[in-house]
C-alpha cells in the first residue's frame, strides 16, 4: 500500500493490531497463475501470520528470498528440511511512526562487517573480455593513478584483457586455466578430453537474459555440456582471487595478507538485482568473504575514472577526442559500450569532485557480441545450423579458431576502410562437413543463395563484402543510437553537451563514426585505452564509493504487507478476518518506501514506518519489493518481483512488538535499518536470490 493511506483504513489497520495465527503448514513459492492455485493460496493464508502475500518459510530457509517464480518443487523440498516453527512479521499498519528514529542510535549491530582496504582489487568481468587491477592505499592516496593492470600473454602481445573463456577440469569444478591459456589447451586436448573437459566462453550475459534466475541455473559449454552457472562464474573469480594472491607473494607486498584485500566486481548498471546478488553468492563461493566485496557499476566506474584522472584533450586524426577532467558542473552521457551490454546514463560533476546521477541507466544487450550473433545468422543461412552444430560437437577447436577469426575481423572493419572485402578463414572441417551433408561443394551451392553477389569462397577463404559485412553492425549501432536519443528527448537532459565513450566497442571506428555524424552538436570524447576506464574506476569506487553522492532509483521499493480490502481488489486477496469495523483484511499488499525516478542520496534511508510483531513472536521476516511500476498495489502485480528478505530476532519478550524499517537504495545494492522497541538497530544488506 502506498504512502497515502484512507484515514479509515489507518484506523482499522490501527485497532486491530496484529491478528493472525502462526503458520501451520509448509510454504509454496511456486506460485502459479491458475485460479485454483489462488484459491489454496488464499486459504492457506488464513493459517499463518505474515507480512504481505507470500507465505512463510521455517527458520532453517529465512536466508533464502521467495522470487514469485521459484520453482515449486524446489520450494518444498527446502521446507521439508526444516523442523523449526516459524511466525513472521505482522506487517499491518503504515501508520505515521509514534516511536521516533533515533539518529544517534549507538546500539546498533551490523549484520554485515566493515572493511578497512589496505588494498582494494577489480576484476571487470566483460563479456568477451575480463581483466583485474590492483592499488595499495597507500599508492593511490599519493597518485589514483597508480593502478596495477594484470597483463595477459596471447601468444603475439601483451594485452590488459583476457578472453572470458575458462576451461574446467571433467570433474565439472575445478578451473584449469582462464583466458588465452583455456583456448589453448582446449585445442591442444586430444578430441576425447575435448568431449571430456568443459569450456565457456562469453557467458555473462546469461544473467541479464534468464529472467528465473538462480542458484540451479545451468550453463552450456562450447559442446553444449552443462554446469551449473554459479560454479562457473565461481571459478573464474576464484582463478583472480589466485592470481592476485601470487602476485601479493611476489611483488614485495608481504606486509599485506589476503585478509587485507577488498574487492571490487562490475557490473552493468541495467542488471536487475537477482543478476547482482548471483555474482555475489558467486564470489563468496570463490572464497572472497562478504564483508571484503562491493558490486560498481560499469558506467559509473568509467566515469569515476574519467573524473579523478586528468588526461589532457588530444584531437586525433579521425577527429575524436580523448577526454580531461571534467568541470565542475559538467552534465555529459556515460555510453558503456561493452562486448555484450550497451549501458547508458548520464552525470553532473557536483563542486566537492562528486557525481550526481541525472538519469537512470537505459541500455540492453546491443554490445559487440551482438554483432558476432549476426555474422554467426549468416553462417546458419549459407551453410546451415546442422553443419554448424557438426563442426562444434566434432571439432570444437575449429570452431574456436572460426569464432576468435570472427572477432578480430569485426574490431577492425570500419566503412572507411581501403579493402572491398574481409577476408575470414574457414575451417576445412567446416567445408567438408558441409560436402557430405549436402553432397555439393560450397563454391557451386553458394550461387544459388541470396548471397552469391556479397561473398566469395575460395579453398579455405571466404571474402564478404564491405556492404554486407557492414549490415552485421545494424541493429546493434541503430539501438545504441535510439537509446542515446530517448535519454536526450528528457527534458532534463537539455544541459548535455558530452559524451564520454567508454569499453571495448567505444573502440570500433564504425561507432565512433556514427556517433559523430549521428550527433555532430555533441562533443565526443574517448579516454585513453577505454577498455580499461571501468577496470581502473572500480578501484577508485573501491576506494571512495562516496564520489557517487546520488542515484536515480530504478524501481520502485516497498515491503509487502495486509492492508484493508478495497472494492475492485481481487476476490482472492481477500482474507475471512475482519477489522472490528467489519472490514476485511487484504492480503499482499505492496507498502511504498520509494519510488521510480526518485532521486536518492548515497547513505541516506527513507523515512521509516512502523511494523508490528504477533506476542511472543521470536524471529520476524520482512519481504522487500522492487516494482517498475510507481504505484504497485500488489506485490504480485506485473512488474513486480520479491527482490530480498531480512530476518530479525525478537526473542526476549512476550509482549506485542512495534518495529521501524526503514531502507536506504543510495548505494548499488538494496540496505536496510530495522529498530525494536528497545531502541536496537539491525543494518544489513537485503538476500536476494531465490
Amino acid at each position: 500500500m502506498g504512502n497515502a493511506e484512507s484515514k479509515k483504513e489507518e484506523e482499522a489497520s490501527t485497532a486491530e493490531g496484529s491478528k493472525t495465527k502462526e503458520t501451520k503448514e509448509e510454504s509454496d513459492s511456486g506460485r502459479k497463475k491458475s485460479a485454483d492455485h489462488k484459491k489454496e493460496r488464499s486459504h492457506r493464508n488464513k493459517e499463518r501470520s505474515g507480512a504481505g502475500s507470500k507465505e512463510r518459510p521455517k527458520t532453517g530457509e529465512t536466508g533464502e528470498s521467495r522470487h514469485t517464480q521459484r520453482d515449486e518443487s524446489d520450494s518444498t523440498q527446502r521446507v521439508k528440511d526444516k523442523t523449526e516453527k516459524f511466525s513472521a512479521t505482522q506487517a499491518r499498519s503504515s501508520n505515521p511512526v509514534k516511536q521516533e528514529w533515533n539518529k544517534d542510535v549507538a546500539n546498533v549491530t551490523e549484520l554485515g562487517k566493515r572493511h578497512q582496504r589496505l588494498v582494494v582489487a577489480a576484476i571487470d568481468f566483460g563479456t568477451f573480455g575480463s581483466g583485474f587491477a590492483l592499488c595499495i592505499y597507500a599508492d593511490y592516496k599519493r597518485d589514483p593513478n597508480k593502478i596495477s593492470v594484470h597483463t595477459w600473454n596471447s601468444g603475439t602481445a601483451i594485452t590488459n584483457k583476457a578472453p572470458t573463456t575458462v576451461l574446467i577440469n571433467p570433474n565439472g569444478k575445478d578451473c584449469m586455466s582462464f583466458g588465452y591459456d583455456a583456448e589453448r589447451e582446449f585445442v591442444d586436448l586430444e578430441p576425447a578430453d575435448q568431449k571430456k573437459h568443459y569450456l565457456f566462453r562469453q557467458f555473462k550475459m546469461k544473467l541479464f537474459s534468464n529472467p528465473d534466475l538462480s542458484e540451479s541455473t545451468k550453463l552450456k559449454d562450447i559442446t553444449d555440456k552443462e554446469l551449473p552457472a554459479v560454479d562457473v562464474f565461481a571459478a573464474v573469480i576464484q582463478f583472480f582471487r589466485e592470481s592476485l594472491q601470487k602476485r601479493l607473494n611476489t611483488r614485495n607486498l608481504e606486509d599485506f595478507t589476503y585478509d587485507d584485500v577488498y574487492w571490487v566486481i562490475t557490473v552493468p548498471a541495467i542488471w536487475d538485482l537477482k543478476a547482482k546478488e548471483f555474482m555475489r553468492r558467486a564470489a563468496e563461493k570463490a572464497g572472497l568473504k562478504d564483508s571484503q566485496l562491493s558490486l560498481a557499476l560499469e558506467p559509473e566506474a568509467a566515469s569515476l575514472y574519467c573524473r579523478k584522472i586528468p588526461v589532457e584533450i588530444n584531437t586525433q586524426k579521425d577527429g575524436a577526442k580523448q577526454i580531461a577532467s571534467l568541470p565542475e558542473g559538467a552534465k555529459y552521457l556515460v555510453l558503456d559500450l561493452g562486448g555484450g551490454t550497451i549501458d547508458i546514463t548520464a552525470h553532473e560533476v557536483m563542486a566537492d569532485a562528486g557525481l550526481r546521477e541525472l538519469h537512470q541507466a537505459s541500455g540492453g544487450y546491443y554490445g559487440g557480441t551482438c554483432v558476432n550473433d549476426e555474422i554467426m545468422s549468416f553462417f546458419k543461412r549459407l551453410f546451415g545450423a546442422p553443419v554448424l552444430m557438426r563442426l562444434k560437437e566434432e571439432n570444437p577447436g575449429d570452431y574456436l579458431d572460426l569464432m576468435n577469426d570472427i572477432e578480430m575481423k569485426k574490431c577492425t572493419y570500419s566503412p572507411k576502410m581501403d579493402k572491398n572485402n574481409i577476408t575470414l578463414r574457414l575451417p576445412v572441417t567446416l567445408l567438408d562437413a558441409y560436402k557430405e551433408e549436402t553432397e555439393c561443394q560450397i563454391e557451386e551451392c553458394l550461387q544459388d543463395t541470396a548471397f552469391a553477389d556479397d561473398v566469395q569462397i575460395k579453398r579455405d577463404k571466404m571474402m564478404i563484402s564491405k556492404k554486407l559485412f557492414g549490415s552485421f553492425f545494424k541493429s546493434s549501432v541503430d539501438n545504441v543510437v535510439r537509446i542515446i536519443k530517448e535519454i536526450l528527448d528528457t527534458p532534463s537532459m537539455s544541459e548535455v553537451t558530452t559524451f564520454l565513450a567508454v569499453g571495448g566497442y567505444a573502440e570500433s571506428a564504425l561507432i565512433k563514426e556514427t556517433l559523430q555524424t549521428t550527433f555532430p552538436e555533441k562533443k565526443i570524447v574517448i579516454p585513453t585505452d577505454p577498455s580499461l576506464s571501468v577496470l581502473k574506476g572500480a578501484v577508485i569506487y573501491g576506494f571512495e564509493p562516496e564520489i557517487i553522492a546520488s542515484r536515480v532509483c530504478k524501481y520502485t521499493y516497498g515491503i509487502a504487507k495486509q492492508g484493508i480490502w478495497k472494492e475492485g481488489d481481487p476476490e482472492s486477496k481477500k482474507l475471512p478476518e475482519k477489522t472490528r469495523k467489519g472490514l476485511h483484511w487484504c492480503d499482499g499488499v505492496f507498502d511504498k518506501h520509494v519510488e521510480v525516478g526518485q532521486v536518492v542520496k548515497l547513505g541516506e534511508f527513507q523515512e521509516a514506518k512502523e511494523y508490528f510483531a504477533v506476542e511472543g513472536q521470536v524471529e520476524a521476516l520482512l519481504d522487500f519489493y522492487a516494482s517498475t511500476e510507481k504505484n504497485p498495489r500488489f506485490v504480485d502485480d506485473p512488474g513486480c518481483t520479491c527482490v530480498g528478505n531480512l530476518v530479525l530476532d525478537l526473542s526476549g519478550g512476550k509482549t506485542k512488538k512495534k518495529i521501524l524499517v526503514r531502507i536506504g537504495v543510495g548505494g548499488t545494492e538494496l540496505e536496510v535499518e530495522a529498530m525494536d522497541p528497545t531502541g536496537h538497530v539491525f543494518r544489513s544488506n537485503c538476500n536476494f536470490l531465490p
